[in-house]
């Protein structure tokens, strides 16, 4: 296995299923070598990576606990030797009027989407400047950041919170890391089909391409910033949500 991202050091959050699996998956086929992070287990997509001929390794850990994401993303680094990409995919989402919202409820949406993103970013970022030989940070947000959807305070308010980070650290460390956001609509991930009902469904599919995306489909572009296609692009927002919003 071997490509553009040959001799690359990449780490992927939310690894385990969905979009951070297939990101991790394609990375994997360009050469990278992957750290797979989550607090579920990753063995899956590990044998996914392995089966295919790439190199990968799992860290089951809590993108929201400080001391385990310093620990574990300097262990990244030092196992790989050094960290040139880094993605941070991992996300929840929680249903619920604002009056029938709790404070707990709203930390835990907020703490996984955004502190998560928050933390992955900083201790990649102190990497990258730490090795001296540049990055790409991409960042997993939504098309729920451009627009609220009720019923989903916590949620929309972490994802338009990633755009606003994601801006920040574009112009803190440019021109050295690159720094950019992707925001997918419905995809066809746990996170989506867990629980829905048909008028969810019908909802979701209200949208001008009519129907959800696949996760491979938010991985090629992720890709396309990891590669050349991205050298001259930070700061930005890539919307790839089949038309649900035209930002």
């Amino acid at each position: 296995m071997g490509g553009f991202l040959d001799g690359k050091a990449a780490l992927v959050t939310g690894a385990a299923s969905g979009i951070g699996a297939a990101i991790a998956r394609a990375f994997a086929e360009e050469g990278a070598q992957i750290a797979l992070i989550d607090q579920a287990d990753t063995s899956a997509t590990q044998d996914h990576i392995t089966a295919a001929g790439g190199e990968s390794f799992g860290l089951q850990l809590d993108v929201t606990a400080e001391a385990a994401m310093t620990e574990g993303v300097a262990e990244a680094v030092a196992r790989m030797g050094g960290l040139d990409l880094s993605v941070a995919s991992a996300g929840i989402a929680d249903d619920g009027l604002l009056t029938e919202t709790s404070l707990a409820d709203w930390n835990r949406v907020i703490g996984v989407n955004l502190t998560g993103v928050f933390l992955t970013g900083r201790e990649a970022i102190r990497a990258m400047t730490a090795h001296g030989r540049g990055g790409r940070v991409i960042n997993i947000a939504s098309d729920h950041a451009f627009f609220g959807w009720k019923e989903r305070s916590a949620y929309c308010a972490s994802k338009a919170g990633i755009l606003g980070l994601t801006r920040v650290w574009a112009r803190e460390f440019g021109p050295d890391i690159l720094v950019n956001a992707v925001c997918p609509g419905p995809v066809e991930t746990p996170l989506l089909l867990d629980g829905i009902t048909p008028e969810i469904m019908a909802r979701e599919t209200d949208i001008p391409l009519g129907r959800v995306g696949q996760p491979d489909e938010i991985a090629a572009v992720a890709l396309a910033l990891a590669g050349k296609a991205g050298a001259f692009t930070t700061g930005q927002v890539w919307s790839v949500n089949g038309g649900s919003a035209m930002p």
